[in-house]
């Protein structure tokens, strides 16, 4: 709220800006720290001499995968499900494992009946309990860390696997809107 209001101000030219200064703000304190920076002439990006002039390709800067680069299956298959086809096989009481790949604290905010929580965080520690031939549904909150899970389990040769598109909050929207949302 507060980039969104200095970017107003600057915007429609009124008020003080934080330009030249850094707003530090500790949640545990709750309160506000103001520091003065002062401008670096040698500045790559603003400087007296700028050598930035355009945007990098961030992927390649950052070697990082994007979403869209999914986990493959090896028989052709689709690894990820939607809400309405996974509550359509919890509702028939079919013997899956549902895994949610989220931390303990997003566990408490909310989570999906007959899920097991097995963080993405430690998620080694929990493979050696699971059965390469179940039928194994993962989620998280979106759907990035399940898929992460998914191919840590591809790699280790476990093949009935599904990561649900959208993650809980997917669910919530479209399954369950009683869920909590964060």
């Amino acid at each position: 709220m507060i980039m969104a209001t200095e970017t107003l101000k600057l915007i429609v030219g009124i008020g003080e800006s934080l330009r030249g200064r850094l707003l530090l703000y500790n949640s545990l304190k709750m309160n506000f720290k103001e520091v003065t920076i002062r401008r670096n002439p040698g500045c790559e990006l603003c400087g007296d001499h700028p050598s930035i002039h355009d945007l990098i390709d961030y992927e390649a800067f950052c070697d990082v995968q994007m979403p869209t680069q999914q986990p493959v299956s090896t028989d052709d298959r689709p690894v990820e499900i939607n809400a309405a086809d996974l509550k359509q096989i919890l509702d028939t009481g079919r013997s899956i494992t549902l895994l949610d790949v989220r931390e303990p604290h997003e566990w408490d905010i909310t989570r999906i009946d007959r899920a097991r929580l097995t963080p993405l965080s430690n998620f080694e520690n929990f493979i050696p309990e699971l059965d390469p031939d179940d039928e194994i549904y993962l989620y998280c909150y979106k759907g990035k860390r399940s898929l992460t899970a998914l191919k840590k389990l591809q790699e280790r040769g476990f093949r009935n696997l599904k990561s649900l598109s959208g993650g809980i909050d997917g669910w919530a929207e479209e399954v369950d809107p009683s869920l909590p949302r964060y």
